[in-house]
């Protein structure tokens, strides 16, 4: 029996696009593992669309230091490093931080740091210093990017 061309053709074009659609159906959640410092088991919430890594860190001289999800009460500034996807000038960006559960206080606000990009930028920090010790708990940095919820940090004082 002679194998027509055309028919071997479709058949391997059936198959092409078979295995495209299955690839499309992929899973494609991706974990941080390894390079998230959070100590928190909650969701990394927002979207990640800006934002390609984000770690809390100790005060090195008013610079951020050695990257920790731990701070003790005495760390007075707490500094919050976000590396963007893309350096692009004017990016607003909001540090929103939060006390999620310290000294009886549960999911209040304490400031919002509020920032612009410039040219080349793309590692981008916030602090925030108290003029006393920090409360023993659970805090977040909420980080905004034009507006948006793009990622959370969260960290502990012990």
């Amino acid at each position: 029996m002679k194998q027509h061309p055309a028919w071997l053709a479709a058949g391997l074009l059936v198959f092409v696009v078979l295995a495209c659609n299955l690839g499309k159906n992929a899973n494609t959640n991706t974990s941080n593992s390894g390079s998230n410092t959070n100590s928190s088991t909650e969701p990394d919430s927002g979207s990640g669309t800006f934002i390609k890594e984000i770690h809390m860190a100790k005060d090195d001289g008013g610079r951020p230091g050695d990257p920790t999800s731990t701070f003790e009460p005495g760390d007075r500034t707490v500094h919050c490093v976000t590396t963007l996807k893309e350096a692009k000038s004017g990016t607003n960006m909001k540090f929103s931080w939060w006390i999620v559960d310290a000294d009886g206080t549960k999911n209040q606000k304490i400031k919002d740091i509020d920032y612009t990009t410039r040219a080349l930028e793309n590692v981008v920090h916030g602090h925030l210093t108290l003029p006393q010790d920090w409360p023993q708990g659970k805090y977040k940095v909420q980080v905004y990017i034009n507006g948006d919820l793009d990622k959370t940090a969260f960290y502990s004082v012990q």
